[in-house]
């Protein structure tokens, strides 16, 4: 069936109702969008010509970026890619092509228990310190010499880079949060017990990961981080938020597997706008003050945050924060560390080869020597970042053709019904290639970059 396009973007659909839905959805004649409450709307008309870059928010944002569908302000040179994602994301495979044949026992880990305020008694966190390799592109962490130190521009803290401050509305959605629902659940150990769930987390995906990526012929072997690790997306129409929501998914590691320090994220995962005040909080304290520098200031604003900024949150953690109190209170002892490592040896090429090896060699270390052809590990996550975007990578796939794919929680995608429909199942997928595209970044996404950056949450030190 012929692909019919949308004249406005680059959207296609061969259902002549569904390309006309998405044109009156996301092209409408009215410039206010759908999805925000009139009195977000009203607030931030008052707002507009204080705010620099407003206008932006409701247009794309500049030629050098495109505003997708979903909010996002996308590279031109990434635009295509992006799309596809959607269409991934969009599927609902689940029905041709997975038959459940037994619901698994509910994981403790798979929902937080009930707590119906988003508040944490942050006395003290789990301490993570910088690794002997790391090299970050930008400032590196501990620099106080800001002499040389520039104020950095749109191709590293995106369209928005020297925004004042996000529009009303957008900060309202950020402080209220997703949509929490409360269900019954019974336990592994019998109790029916009150679980929490969030509307832009996802739990339970990884062990569907790892019966997906049995069921493929074409992999020999794969390895997967915790099965705790939930999947934390965008909002809808909050834009470019995907550092802190890959902070957040490295957190829900901490929660999940109870690392140390994980009593001090009760409920919930810090918000972006508590992450925002956590960053800030570290370079008040003297750690990478280069990087307020650099950034001009990112509380309140949608400026893109990267490795540095990540680097000097974790480093901060041996910083308690008390927020009833909104001040940093010292800690005492590290717990944990956290290696940063830099991949741009252009003279050793393809570059994404390098991380594929060090991202092999990572996951290998949490196993023991074995045939398994999936190796369910305990390892952390990996925060994962290149130019303009960052991911989780939450596994390793090695094919039977001597390729290899990184398996990532992208937070600007949310899963699919497909997967969704399988969390908690064990089933049997007829084509589970088609369910493991979404979560699969190989050569041809990894090869449009010539450098990248990880974190690695580390081992007791």
């Amino acid at each position: 069936m012929t692909e019919l396009s949308c004249p406005f973007c680059p959207f296609s659909d061969p259902n002549p109702y569904a390309l006309a839905e998405h044109v009156e959805t996301i092209h409408p004649e009215t410039d206010e969008p759908s999805f925000v409450p009139r009195s977000f709307l009203q607030d931030d008309r008052l707002e507009r010509e204080d705010c620099k870059d407003t206008a932006n928010a409701w247009n794309a944002p500049s030629q050098d970026y495109i505003e997708c569908e979903c909010g996002e302000a996308v590279p031109l040179s990434e635009f295509g890619d992006h799309v596809q994602l959607h269409s991934a994301e969009s599927a609902d495979m689940a029905v041709d092509t997975a038959e459940i044949i037994l619901p698994s026992r509910p994981k403790q880990h798979s929902q937080h228990s009930h707590n119906p305020k988003h508040h944490h008694t942050v006395k003290d966190w789990v301490t993570l310190l910088l690794g002997p390799n790391a090299s970050p592109s930008r400032t590196k962490v501990n620099a106080t010499n800001h002499k040389n130190v520039k104020r950095l521009g749109r191709a590293e803290l995106g369209p928005y880079a020297h925004e004042e401050r996000m529009p009303s509305w957008l900060h309202k959605q950020l402080e209220h949060g997703a949509r929490v629902s409360v269900i019954n659940q019974i336990s592994q150990d019998g109790q029916l017990v009150r679980m929490e769930v969030v509307a832009n987390e996802s739990r339970g995906i990884l062990p569907v990961l790892a019966q997906l990526c049995e069921q493929d012929t074409m992999l020999s072997k794969v390895y997967l981080c915790h099965p705790g690790v939930q999947h934390v997306f965008k909002m809808a129409k909050e834009g470019g938020f995907c550092g802190y929501r890959n902070i957040q998914m490295m957190i829900s590691f901490i929660q999940a597997a109870q690392s140390p320090g994980y009593e001090f994220f009760p409920g919930r995962v810090p918000s972006i706008l508590d992450l925002q005040e956590l960053i800030e909080c570290a370079w008040d304290r003297g750690i990478n003050t280069a990087g307020k520098v650099e950034t001009g200031g990112i509380k309140g604003t949608r400026k893109y945050i990267g490795t540095p900024e990540a680097q000097t949150l974790f480093i901060s953690l041996n910083i308690g924060y008390d927020w009833s109190l909104r001040i940093c209170i010292p800690i005492a002892d590290a717990i944990h560390s956290c290696e940063a490592s830099a991949f741009n040896d252009v003279k050793n090429p393809p570059v994404f080869k390098q991380v594929y090896r060090e991202v092999e060699r990572y996951f290998a270390s949490y196993t023991v020597a074995s045939a398994e052809k999936v190796c369910r590990t305990s390892a952390p996550p990996i925060y994962f970042q290149h130019q303009g975007h960052s991911l989780t990578i939450v596994g390793l796939e090695m094919r039977k053709s001597g390729s290899r794919n990184l398996l990532v929680f992208d937070p600007s995608f949310k899963p699919s019904p497909g997967i969704q429909r399988l969390i908690g199942s064990e089933f049997r997928a007829v084509a589970p290639e088609k369910l493991l595209k979404a979560y699969r970044r190989g050569d041809n996404y990894l090869g449009k970059h010539s450098s990248f950056e990880i974190l690695k949450y580390g081992t007791a030190i």
